[in-house]
C-alpha cells in the first residue's frame, strides 16, 4: 500500500511539472549523468542520523533529502565543489567536496531561542531580533493535550495569555483574554490570524494537529501592524506544511475517559433540618408542617442532584492521519482528523470532522504560490439546562417518582417529580423536632416547575456547522531584494439548529416548541504586500513593509418558531399548531441581514545596526464601516527599540555564561471595532399603524423602535501601550528567562451605557471613559538533562494583571444587575468590575446586642449581622459595598517534558489564585436562618 501510494505521489509530481520548464530539467539531468557523484551521511553532535536534512548546492536547483539513515547520494554539476546543509533546529553549515567522494556532516544544534524564526504578521523574524513582546507555543507543546480543542489547549501556555472556561459543557467556547480586560462593552477577544489571514470564526474549528506554531502578539508594538483589531491581542496560527522529503505518513490516535474532578460541597435536607434546629433553640422558633414534610420525605431517599447531572463513562476519542512530503519545486500536505468528544454532562457532546489540504510550488525561480483548503463539520449539542439548576434542587424531591412518593402523589411510579405533585399531601413520619411519629398535611414546596433532569430528557438542540477555509497566495521576487505577495481567502460558516422542547418540560403550562434557525457567514479579505530586504556585509540590515488590505463581511439569517405540535414525535415545524413571530419581546420569525466592511493600509521598518542596535517602527491606518462617516478611519502607530548588549565587544565571547542578553522597549497604539454592525445608525423593525378612518384599519410598517441609539459620531477605540522586558539566555542556552513590564490605557471607550427612557431608547453607545491595564510576565525555560538517550526539559510561565477604571464619562459609579439577580458594580478608581452586596461582620448572639446596634427588623440571634456601611444607624441598600473582584490575583503554568529513547511523558500544571473569589451560588441570598431577609450577595 506505501508503494501504491508512493507511486501516486510522485506521479502527480511529475505532472504538476509538466510545462516547458522540463525539458532544461531533462537536458540537465543528461548533463549531471557525466558528472562524479558525491555521497555521505548527516548526524548531530552526538553521531545520530537525521533525517529530512536539504542538502543543496549553492546557487543552483540540484538538491536532495536524507533518508531514514541521514544518507545523501548527490550529482555534483560540473564546476561546483561545495555542498549546503540545512535543517530545522540546526546551523546551516557549507561544507567543500573538492576531490571528495563521501562526507561526514556533523550539524550543531543552535539556540532555539536565539535563531529560531518567529512570526510577527505579515512576515517572519530572528527571535533575537524581536523588539516587541511575543510568546511561542509550538506544536510539540499541543499535541500530546487530550483536548480536542486549539484555544483550551493554550491553557497554561504563555504569560499573560488567559483560556476562561466559563461552563463544563462541551461545545461552548472559552474567554480568551490577553492582558487583562481593555474594554467596557465591546468584545475582549484577541484577533485570531491562522496563516496570514484573519479569521473571525473562533478556532475551535481548527484541528490541532495541523498546527505548526502558535504566536501570541502581547504588546502594543508587536501587534500594531494589525491595528483597529489588535487591542486585545493577536493570536498567530501557523499551520503545517509539507517538506523537500519522501512522502511522510503520521497516524496517532487518543482514547480517555472523564471523570468530574470536585462536586460542589452541599447540604442535604437532613443536614439542613439539623441545622436549622440548632439555629431555632437560639430563637425560640419552631419548625413548620413544610418543614416536618421534608424531613420526613428525605428519610426515604435523598436525591444527589448533581450527580443526576452526570452523564454515565464519558469518554473522548481522536484520530489524526496526515502526509506530506515533495521536492525542491512543490511541498504538499494533507490531513483528516476526527474527534468525538462526550461531556461531563447528560445530553452533552461535541463531534467534529476536519480536513486540510495545502500546496506550495515554485512556479519559477521568481514566483511561488500557494494553496490552503481547509473544510470541517462539527455537529454537537448543550443540555437543555445548566448545572446550577441541578445543584439548585432540594435533596427531599425525587428525580422520578418511586413507589413510596407515588403513593403519597398519586402520581405513576416513573413519572418526572415535581414540587407541586407533593402540594396539600400527607406525611406520617418522624418530627425530627421530638423525635416522635406525627402525621402532617403540608406543601412542603408549591413549585409547576418541572425539575432540571425533566427538562434535560425532553430538550433537543443539536447544532450542526459547516466551514470551508480557501486561502491562496501568490508571490512574486520583482528584483533583487523586492518581492510583491498578494494572499486572498474565502471563509464560508453555515450553521444550522434545531431546537425542540416537549410538553410540560419546563412547566406545566409549557407548551411543546420548535425553533429552526440558521446563519450563513461569508468573509471575504486581500492581503497585499512589498517587502524589501536588504543586508549591507555585517554592518546593518533593513525590512521594509508596505501594504493594504480589504476586508468584507456579509452574514445572512433566518427563524422560525412554532408551538403546540400534535405529538411530540414529530418535530417537523409544518406541524406545528401555529407559528408564532415573538418570543416574548424577542423576534424569533423572519429572516436578517447584515455586513461591514474594512479597508486598510499599512508599513512597517525593521532596522538593525551591527546586530545588536535593533529598531522597529510600524503604522497602520483602517477605515470601518461600523463607525461614523466622518469617524472611520483611524491611525495606529508604534515603536520600538532593542539593545543585544551580550553581542557588545566588551562583553561577547568574555563573558563564558552568557549567551544573550537583550533589553526591549516600545510603545504603541491599536484599537478595536469589535462592536456590532450599524451601531452608528438608529434603526427601522417593522411595527404596525392604524390608517383610515372610524376605528381605522391596522396595515404593517416600519418605525425607529429599537431599544438603542443610534450614534453617528461613535469612534474607534484607542489602546495606548508601554512596554520594557528583557531575555537572557545564559549556560549554553540551558537557561532562558523573558521579563516584560506592561503599561496601558484605553481611552474613548465603546461602551453602550444606559440611557434615560424619556429619549425613547434604553442604551446608547458612546465613546466615554478611560481604562488602565498594568501588569509582569515572567517566562522561564530551562533544558535541564540533556544526554543521548534522556532528556528533560521544563517551562514555567507567571503574569500578574491590575486594571483600574480611570473615568466613566461623567458619573463615578454604575451599578448593573446581574442574571442571578445579584449586582455588580463599575467605580471610578477601582477594578473595571467588582461584585456589590451587603458585607457580613459577623452573627448576632443575642437580643440584647441587636438592640444595640444598627439592624433589620427582621434580624434575630443567630442571624447574620451586616455592616452600617454608611454610619447612619440603618441597614437599606445604601449600605451595599464591593465585595472583590473576578479578576485572579496572578496566573501561573508549569510543564515538564521527559523523553527517554521513544518513551516521552509530560505534564502540565496551571492556576489561577484568587483571594477574593466570590461564588456565584451564594448571589441574591434572602436568608435561610433566622436574621435579616436582604436581597443582594452577602460575603462572609
Amino acid at each position: 500500500m506505501v508503494k501504491i501510494a508512493t507511486i501516486l505521489l510522485t506521479a502527480t509530481i511529475f505532472t504538476f511539472t509538466c510545462e516547458p520548464s522540463v525539458f532544461a530539467a531533462v537536458q540537465t539531468t543528461q548533463q549531471v549523468s557525466q558528472s562524479r557523484v558525491v555521497t555521505g551521511q548527516v548526524v548531530n553532535e552526538n553521531n545520530e542520523p537525521l533525517i529530512g536534512v536539504t542538502v543543496k548546492v549553492p546557487g543552483g536547483k540540484e538538491g536532495t533529502v536524507t533518508d531514514v539513515n541521514g544518507k545523501f547520494s548527490m550529482k555534483m554539476p560540473e564546476g561546483r565543489n561545495s555542498l549546503s546543509f540545512e535543517y530545522i533546529g540546526y546551523s546551516k553549515q557549507t561544507v567543500s567536496a573538492k576531490g571528495k567522494r563521501n562526507l561526514v556532516v556533523v550539524m550543531k544544534e543552535t539556540s532555539q531561542h536565539l535563531d529560531e524564526v518567529v512570526a510577527i504578521g505579515y512576515g517572519v523574524q530572528r527571535k533575537s531580533h524581536l523588539t516587541g513582546s511575543i510568546a511561542k507555543v509550538k506544536t510539540d507543546d499541543l499535541e500530546d493535550l487530550t483536548t480536542a480543542r486549539l484555544d483550551e489547549a493554550l491553557q497554561g501556555k504563555a504569560a499573560g495569555l488567559q483560556v476562561l472556561n466559563l461552563t463544563s459543557e462541551l461545545g461552548a467556547d472559552p474567554d480568551i483574554i490577553v492582558r487583562g480586560t481593555s474594554s467596557f462593552s465591546a468584545s475582549s477577544q484577541p484577533l485570531i490570524v491562522v496563516d496570514g489571514y484573519p479569521y473571525e470564526d473562533g478556532i475551535d474549528a481548527i484541528n490541532p494537529g495541523d498546527v505548526k506554531n502558535v504566536e501570541i502578539l502581547k504588546d502594543a508594538a508587536a501587534s500594531a501592524i494589525y491595528g483597529s483589531r489588535a487591542a486585545n491581542g493577536v493570536i498567530l496560527i501557523t499551520t503545517k506544511s509539507g517538506e523537500a522529503n519522501k512522502p511522510q505518513f503520521s497516524f496517532k490516535t487518543k482514547f480517555g475517559t472523564r471523570s468530574v474532578y470536585k462536586y460542589y460541597d452541599m447540604m442535604n435536607t437532613t443536614q439542613y433540618i439539623n441545622r436549622r434546629l440548632q439555629d431555632y433553640a437560639l430563637t425560640g422558633q419552631t419548625l413548620g408542617t413544610a418543614d416536618i414534610a421534608q424531613y420526613i420525605l428525605a428519610q426515604n431517599r435523598e436525591t444527589d442532584w448533581q450527580k443526576e447531572a452526570i452523564q454515565d463513562n464519558p469518554y473522548y476519542i481522536q484520530g489524526d492521519l496526515s502526509v506530506s512530503g515533495g521536492n525542491n519545486r512543490m511541498k504538499y500536505y494533507v490531513s483528516g482528523a476526527y474527534n468525538h468528544d462526550m461531556g461531563i454532562l447528560k445530553k452533552n457532546y461535541y463531534k467534529r470532522f476536519n480536513v486540510r489540504a495545502r500546496i506550495d510550488a515554485d512556479l519559477t525561480k521568481n514566483i511561488k504560490l500557494g494553496v490552503n483548503i481547509a473544510p470541517s463539520y462539527t455537529k454537537s449539542e448543550r443540555p437543555g439546562t445548566n448545572f446550577m439548576g441541578f445543584v439548585r434542587q432540594p435533596s427531599w424531591l425525587p428525580a422520578k417518582h418511586d413507589e413510596y412518593t407515588a403513593a403519597i402523589t398519586g402520581r405513576e411510579i416513573g413519572e418526572y417529580a415535581k414540587g407541586a405533585h407533593f402540594s396539600n399531601c400527607t406525611y406520617t413520619g418522624i418530627n425530627p423536632e421530638t423525635g416522635e411519629e406525627v402525621t402532617v398535611k403540608a406543601t412542603p414546596w408549591n413549585s409547576n416547575n418541572s425539575n432540571p433532569l425533566c427538562t434535560l430528557d425532553n430538550t433537543s438542540q443539536p447544532i450542526d456547522q459547516y466551514r470551508m477555509q480557501l486561502q491562496a497566495y501568490m508571490e512574486i521576487l520583482l528584483m533583487k531584494n523586492l518581492k510583491f505577495r498578494t494572499a486572498n481567502s474565502f471563509n464560508y460558516n453555515y450553521q444550522e439548529s434545531t431546537q425542540y422542547r416537549n410538553e410540560g418540560a419546563r412547566s406545566d403550562s409549557d407548551p411543546s416548541r420548535a425553533y429552526y434557525s440558521n446563519s450563513k457567514t461569508v468573509r471575504l479579505s486581500s492581503e497585499n504586500t512589498f517587502t524589501y530586504d536588504y543586508r549591507y556585509d555585517d554592518i546593518f540590515t533593513l525590512n521594509a513593509l508596505l501594504g493594504s488590505s480589504i476586508y468584507q463581511n456579509t452574514t445572512t439569517k433566518a427563524g422560525i418558531l412554532g408551538f403546540d405540535f400534535a405529538t411530540d414525535f414529530i418535530h417537523s415545524l409544518s406541524a406545528a399548531g401555529r407559528i408564532d413571530q415573538y418570543e416574548g419581546s424577542a423576534l424569533r420569525t423572519g429572516t436578517w441581514k447584515s455586513d461591514d466592511a474594512m479597508a486598510s493600509f499599512y508599513g512597517r521598518l525593521n532596522f538593525s545596526l551591527l546586530e545588536r542596535y535593533l529598531l522597529s517602527g510600524t503604522l497602520r491606518a483602517d477605515g470601518s464601516s461600523k463607525f461614523g462617516q466622518d469617524k472611520r478611519w483611524g491611525w495606529f502607530p508604534s515603536i520600538a527599540a532593542g539593545w543585544r548588549i551580550s553581542e557588545e565587544p566588551f562583553i561577547k565571547g568574555k563573558v563564558k555564561w552568557l549567551d544573550q542578553f537583550k533589553l526591549r522597549v516600545s510603545y504603541g497604539l491599536t484599537g478595536t471595532n469589535s462592536i456590532s454592525n450599524y451601531a452608528n445608525t438608529d434603526l427601522l423593525n417593522s411595527a404596525p399603524y392604524v390608517l383610515g378612518s372610524g376605528n381605522g384599519t391596522v396595515v404593517n410598517g416600519f418605525a425607529n423602535n429599537s431599544t438603542s441609539l443610534g450614534n453617528r459620531l461613535l469612534q474607534w477605540e484607542q489602546t495606548g501601550e508601554f512596554n520594557i522586558g528583557f531575555d537572557l539566555s545564559i549556560i549554553k542556552n540551558r537557561i532562558n528567562l523573558s521579563f516584560d513590564f506592561y503599561n496601558s490605557q484605553t481611552k474613548s471607550l465603546l461602551y453602550q451605557k444606559s440611557i434615560n427612557s424619556v429619549s425613547g431608547y434604553n442604551k446608547a453607545w458612546t465613546n466615554e471613559g478611560k481604562l488602565r491595564n498594568r501588569g509582569i510576565e515572567i517566562e522561564l525555560n530551562t533544558f535541564n538533562i540533556k544526554t543521548k538517550q534522556f532528556r528533560w526539559t521544563s517551562s514555567a510561565n507567571f503574569s500578574l494583571n491590575r486594571n483600574k477604571l480611570l473615568d466613566l464619562g461623567g458619573p463615578k459609579e454604575q451599578i448593573t444587575l446581574g442574571s442571578y439577580k445579584e449586582y455588580y458594580i463599575a467605580r471610578v478608581g477601582d477594578p473595571l468590575i467588582q461584585f456589590y452586596g451587603f458585607k457580613s461582620i459577623g452573627v448576632w448572639k443575642n437580643q440584647e446586642e441587636i438592640d444595640a446596634n444598627p439592624h433589620h427588623t427582621s434580624d434575630r440571634p443567630g442571624g447574620i449581622r451586616v455592616l452600617d456601611a454608611d454610619n447612619n444607624g440603618i441597614i437599606d441598600d445604601n449600605d451595599r459595598v464591593p465585595l472583590g473582584n473576578p479578576y485572579p490575583d496572578f496566573t501561573w503554568g508549569f510543564s515538564n517534558e521527559f523523553k527517554y529513547k521513544n518513551f516521552d511523558l509530560s505534564f502540565l500544571l496551571l492556576s489561577m489564585l484568587q483571594s477574593n473569589r466570590f461564588p456565584h451560588i451564594n448571589i441574591s441570598l434572602t436568608q435561610v436562618y433566622a436574621g435579616a431577609k436582604a436581597t443582594g450577595a452577602i460575603a462572609r
